[in-house]
This record gives C-alpha cells, sequence and structure tokens, in this order.
C-alpha cells in the first residue's frame, strides 16, 4: 500500500465514519492505482491505495492477525521482512502473503508499540489494536514515508496527504501564521508543523500511541545519539572506507528486492553514480537509469550522466526539457502537490518520475549522502565566514563593494548569486546563517512581505524557533556536526525527501533511497566531522569509498543543485504572471501578504537589480497552493499556532 487513511473515535457513527474514509482513500488515487479499500473494526476505520511492488497477485486489502483482533494498514518497504517472517513462523505465526507489510500485525502482538526498531525499512503505518482500542501510528527513521494526524474532541484522524485529511468535514481550515513563517524561511514547513493549524505531521524516528482519549508521541530512534559519540581516529581510512562501501552495497542489494522493475535516477554526482555502480555489480549490464537534460545549456548536465552510464553499461533513457515542458511541470505540481514547497526542483523532479514510469515502478536515488558525508558547499561557506567576520571592516566593505558591481546573471548558481547569499548572513550566528543561506525569505523579506493582520499574530515570534529547537539540548561535538543534525532532522526530512515522494507518488512511482539504511545512517553518523569534511574537499571518506568505483570525472566534479531556469522565465512571460498574481486587488482578497512587499520583490527581479528566483518561487508555490486549498483568488483564514490540539507534542519541535 502506499496511501493510507484512517478515523479512530466517534464510535456512534460507523456508517459517517466510513463514508468520510472512503473519500479520504479517494483522494490518494496516485499513490496506489493498483488497489483500494476500506475496513471497519470496532471504533475504528482504514482506508487504503494499494501500489503493487512485492507479491503484486496478492489482494488488496488491510492485513490482520489471525484471529482479526488486530489490523494495520500501511505505506511501507520492509527491507528485512524476510527474516521478521521467519522469526514469527518459528513462534507459530500464520502469514498467508508475500507481501513485506503483512509482518506488522504480528510483530505488534509480540512487542506492541514497541514493534518498531524491529524494522529495517521506509513506512508509515497504522496499527489498530480492537481488543485494547489502542491506534499506533509510526514513521520510519528519517522520515522517506509521510503521516498526518488531526485530533478532534472526540476522533483522531490520519492520512498520507494533507489533501486526504481535507475530505474530512470537521478538519480545521486555516494556515497556521507561525508555521507560515517557518515555510517562507525555509522553503518547507519543519516537522511537527503544517500549513494548517492544529494539523500536525508526525516526526519522523517517532511513534504516536492513542488509547483512552489520550495521545502520546514519541521518538524511538534518535541521529544525535550517534553523532554525538564519534569514534575515535586511530583506525585506518582505508578500513573505514572498506566497512563503509559493505555497507552500501548491503543497502542498496535490500533496496533492489522488487516483483517489478526496478531503475536508478541518475544525475552523474557522486551519490546517484554510486547507487548504480553497486547495483550493475549486483545485476550486471542494462540497469534502466533515467536522467535529466535541458534546452538551456547553462543548465544542462546531462553529459556526465550519459557518460556515468556509459560506463556502467546501463540502459540510458534522458528526458530533455524545454521552457514549455517545465511550465507543464509547474502547472502539473500547482495541482498536484498537497502542500506548498518552495524548491523549485519539484518541477523536474515530478516530470522525471513520470518519464521513468514508462520503464519502471522502482527507483533508487541518492539522497541523504549529502547530510551524511558533508555534500553541501554551505559547510565551506561556513569555514570562510569564520575568516570573513575576522577580517578589517574596510576589507569587508571592499569585498561587498565588489560583489555589487557583478552584473546579476540570472544563470545557474553564478558568482554574483553566491556573494549575495553569502553576504546576507556572514556576519550572523551559526543557526541564523545557516538557514538564511539555505532558505528564501528572511526575517527582514518576511516583514516587508507579509499583511499587517499576520504580522499581528506573528508579534514576538522567533522565525528561526524551529531550527533553533533541533539543537537545544544536544551535546554535539563540533560546528559540522551540529549542521549535519539540522539539515539531515529538517532539510532532508522536510523538503528533499517531501520532494521525492510527492513528486514520485504523483506519477504511481516508488523511490528508494539506499544512504538511508539506518545501519549505514549510524555508521556514518560515529565517523568524526574531520573525515566527512577534510579541509576544503566535501564528502571526504565517501570519495576514498568509491574511488575505486566510478570515473574520476565523477569524483572531480563541482557539486551543482538540481536546479531550473526560473530566473529567466521570470523575464519572460511568467513574470506577467506573476504580476497578475500580486495585482493588489487579488493579494488583498488573500489577506496573507502586503501587495506592495510583494511586487517590491518583483520590480527588482525583473529589472535584474537582483535575483529573486528563490523567494518568488517560495511565494508561487504557496499561491498555487492557496488556490487549490480556498480557491482561486479566495480569503485565507489564518490562525495563531494551535499548542492544544495535540498536547503531546506541544510544539516542542517548534
Amino acid at each position: 500500500m502506499c496511501g493510507i487513511a484512517g478515523i479512530v473515535g466517534r464510535a456512534d457513527a460507523q456508517g459517517e465514519r466510513e463514508a468520510i474514509v472512503q473519500r479520504m482513500a479517494a483522494t490518494l488515487a496516485h499513490r496506489g492505482p493498483d488497489g483500494e479499500g476500506t475496513v471497519s473494526a470496532g471504533a475504528c476505520c482504514f482506508g487504503f491505495r494499494r501500489l503493487a511492488i512485492i507479491d503484486v497477485g496478492a489482494p488488496a486489502a488491510p492485513f490482520a492477525n489471525e484471529d482479526r483482533t488486530v489490523w494495520s494498514v500501511a505505506n511501507a518497504e520492509i527491507y528485512n521482512d524476510t527474516e521478521l517472517r521467519a522469526g514469527l513462523e518459528a513462534k507459530g505465526h500464520v502469514l498467508r502473503t508475500a507481501v513485506d507489510t503483512e509482518v506488522l500485525p504480528h510483530l505488534y502482538e509480540e512487542h506492541g508499540a514497541d514493534l518498531v526498531p524491529h524494522l529495517n525499512g521506509m513506512f508509515a503505518f497504522a496499527v489498530w489494536d480492537t481488543r485494547r482500542e489502542v491506534l499506533v501510528l509510526a514513521r520510519d527513521r528519517p522520515g522517506e514515508k509521510p503521516l498526518f494526524y488531526w485530533q478532534g474532541e472526540d476522533e483522531l484522524v490520519f492520512a498520507s496527504e494533507l489533501r486526504a485529511l481535507l475530505a474530512h468535514p470537521r478538519v480545521p481550515r486555516a494556515v497556521d501564521a507561525q508555521a507560515l513563517s517557518r515555510y517562507l524561511l525555509h522553503d518547507f514547513f519543519p516537522a511537527p508543523l503544517t500549513p494548517l493549524a492544529g494539523v500536525r505531521k508526525l516526526p519522523a524516528g517517532h511513534v504516536l500511541v492513542a488509547r483512552s482519549g489520550r495521545v502520546d508521541v514519541r521518538a524511538y530512534w534518535e541521529l544525535a545519539d550517534y553523532l554525538a559519540r564519534p569514534e575515535s581516529t586511530r583506525r585506518k581510512s582505508a578500513d573505514i572506507a572498506d566497512e563503509l562501501d559493505a555497507r552500501i552495497s548491503l543497502a542498496v542489494r535490500r533496496r533492489r528486492r522488487s516483483d517489478v522493475p526496478v531503475g536508478v535516477f541518475l544525475s552523474g554526482g557522486i551519490d546517484s553514480s554510486t547507487v548504480l555502480a553497486h547495483l550493475a555489480e549486483q545485476t550486471g549490464s542494462g540497469v534502466p537509469v533515467f536522467a535529466l537534460g535541458h534546452a538551456d545549456q547553462d543548465f544542462d548536465e546531462s553529459q556526465y550522466a550519459r557518460e556515468t552510464s556509459n560506463h556502467f553499461d546501463a540502459d540510458f533513457h534522458e528526458l530533455i526539457l524545454g521552457e514549455a515542458d517545465l511550465r507543464d511541470g509547474l502547472r502539473r505540481v500547482g495541482e498536484g502537490f498537497d502542500e506548498p514547497l518552495g524548491d523549485a526542483s519539484t518541477v523536474p523532479s515530478h516530470l522525471l518520475s513520470l518519464f521513468a514510469r514508462q520503464q519502471v515502478k522502482v527507483v533508487l536515488s541518492g539522497e541523504g549522502a549529502d547530510e551524511l558525508f558533508a555534500g553541501y558547499p554551505t559547510y565551506l561557506g561556513h569555514r570562510v565566514a569564520g575568516w570573513y567576520r575576522g577580517m578589517p571592516r574596510w576589507a569587508k566593505r571592499a569585498l561587498l563593494g565588489a560583489s555589487r558591481r557583478l552584473p546579476t546573471t540570472m544563470g545557474n548558481v553564478g558568482l554574483d548569486y553566491l556573494l549575495e547569499r553569502f553576504a546576507a548572513a556572514a556576519e550572523r550566528g551559526l543557526v541564523e546563517r545557516h538557514h538564511i543561506w539555505f532558505g528564501s525569505l528572511r526575517p527582514a523579506l518576511q516583514h516587508d512581505v507579509l499583511a499587517p493582520q499576520v504580522l499581528d499574530l506573528l508579534r514576538g515570534d522567533d522565525p528561526f524557533a524551529s531550527a533553533r529547537s533541533r539543537l537545544a539540548g544536544r551535546d554535539l561535538p563540533d560546528d559540522l556536526a551540529r549542521l549535519l543534525y539540522t539539515d539531515f532532522t529538517m532539510y532532508l526530512q522536510d523538503d528533499l525527501l517531501t520532494k521525492v515522494d510527492r513528486a514520485t507518488m504523483l506519477a504511481s512511482l516508488e523511490a528508494r533511497a539506499p544512504f538511508l539504511d539506518h545501519d549505514l545512517v549510524e555508521a556514518v553518523a560515529r565517523l568524526p566531522s574531520s573525515l566527512k569534511l577534510s579541509g576544503f574537499t566535501t564528502k571526504a571518506i565517501l570519495r576514498r569509498t568509491v574511488r575505486r568505483r566510478l570515473p574520476k570525472a565523477v569524483l572531480s566534479r563541482r557539486k551543482r543543485g538540481f536546479n531550473i531556469p526560473f530566473s529567466r522565465w521570470l523575464l519572460h512571460g511568467l513574470g506577467e504572471e506573476l504580476r497578475e498574481r500580486f495585482a493588489p486587488e487579488r493579494v488583498r482578497a488573500r489577506g496573507l501578504f502586503s501587495a506592495d512587499g510583494l511586487n517590491r520583490l518583483l520590480d527588482e527581479h525583473l529589472a535584474r537589480h537582483a535575483d529573486h528566483r528563490k523567494p518568488l518561487f517560495n511565494l508561487l508555490a504557496l499561491d498555487l497552493w492557496c488556490d487549490r486549498t480556498f480557491g482561486v483568488a479566495a480569503p485565507v483564514p489564518v490562525a495563531g499556532t494551535q499548542t492544544t490540539a495535540v498536547p503531546a507534542l506541544a510544539e516542542a519541535l517548534a
């Protein structure tokens, strides 16, 4: 199953509950086109959609234990199900199919809510114990699979996507002001926040237990436990590299298990090329690989993917995107994404997913390597910022003056763009600097663009609160460990994995990330920071690990983002489309923003005075979501953050 929904509560309204769950599940058809259904058991009703990957002929139904007193639905791939199944059958459990998620109700019988640490996989699942009237919700360690929920006075509602919750008539429909501010800063909603007041995401690595009207949420896995205790550097780098190579190989082997075709998303960079190298070694030549090219040569790097594919004798499939394709992708994403995501790479990611789905049903990808091995250029930027802060004031003024004299190129992350981003936060503390560099609308810009009534709700709020809370009370050994932890628990979870899940699932395609195998994650987290960022070499130990597997050209490539020419589109017809969206009467009708502030950003971009690609895409993605959720140019109700709806969380993470 790849789309789940359910309601627990309101025992006197079973007929209504079933009808609502059916509507909720219907909104998730794209996540599971191969089967559907609902099941009621006491005060609980589950709905589901199935994308058949393992034992594709098995019936599309929730799984139960032998006497049908424990039921489960799951959006999951359990990679160690064979070992779990053998252990369960040895204890007398009877499993009727080869579907991996059938182990869940039987594991619950053995371990209760503590079944989750026994799983290796990506998952968001629900288990209902009819005898004890206990609901267990759980989400995988890094957050590959999503799970949203809302607690009303006498019911708890959950689903794989927000759109399914919005099919429930009692789920509130007001934008959370603090969550909005976090989105504008980060380009995503940090868990447990969502766009809607009172609706929450179950954070990655957490389990929720609901019984007798009480909801308890707790972590069952914590990355900081491994980062906080780095091993000594006595081991030889060569030995560490050999161990990592074996772990990556095992992670790929686990994730290639499937009864349907499996391919690879290939960029030609280190991460996806490593995945391909191991998969080709395990399965032989002819691995289907899927890569993107751009008609705009400044953004086209497809030759690297082609060269890597040829090196491994893979079956290469390339999708070349022009402006018309990207505009169509923007429309699809705007209509199909169930929450705003201010990451422009969502557009090509979805188009590549549609392209790959014509050939395969499962793809492997390289997500997670940057957050584990320190792959982002911003980590180097923090080191440069330390030197910059120690420079004389006259030298800083000279450097900033030179950067301002550079022409605004609107290209693929040029020097002018990088220097502007650097200067915007180089003098700030670690948390603020990092998230201003990564994000879109820093606090001063938010003050310029938000409507007065929204600013009133945010009076006294700290936009960096979600980021600061991630590190509060964490005893991490150095700044790099702090940055890696923050990026793993925020940017990876709530941007990259959200993007990959929605972009692929919208195309009924499943994506798996070998680098997020938790055995591998824990081993890498325990390595000292000096092995990850060595001088000005990012991913140092990973480069050593894969250097005998990958072509030298791959190892020497400068990291580039998965970008689209959004800056240039705005200079053409798209800029006028935004002008219409930012028309004063339309902005006033929405009630979220100041028309003057929005148009100032757009004017500066169109006049080439500044490259505002990130804030403008962020705002466009939000407006497209508002169109879909509230109606075109319709008013959007706004509320302060609701902390009483989920007392166990109590905004502890935000």
